[in-house]
């Protein structure tokens, strides 16, 4: 594992964060509007998708720098 190229492995993962942060906002939008605001970080459906795209991006580039192979 090379620890130097872990920003370079958020970098090409920024896609991923976007996309998740994207897809949980709209979907917790949808929640939040049929009554059902439990579960939320903060009471907030920002703060929570916030909180699910920065997890995916981490996890994307861990799993980026685990199988790199160069």
């Amino acid at each position: 594992m090379r620890f130097d190229l872990f920003p370079v492995f958020l970098a090409s993962s920024a896609g991923i964060g976007l996309g998740v942060f994207i897809g949980v906002f709209i979907g917790l939008l949808v929640r939040v509007k049929a009554g059902k605001r439990e579960g939320l970080f903060m009471n907030s459906v920002a703060a929570t998708a916030f909180l699910a795209s920065v997890a995916a991006l981490v996890i994307s580039a861990l799993i980026k720098l685990v199988t790199y192979s160069g």
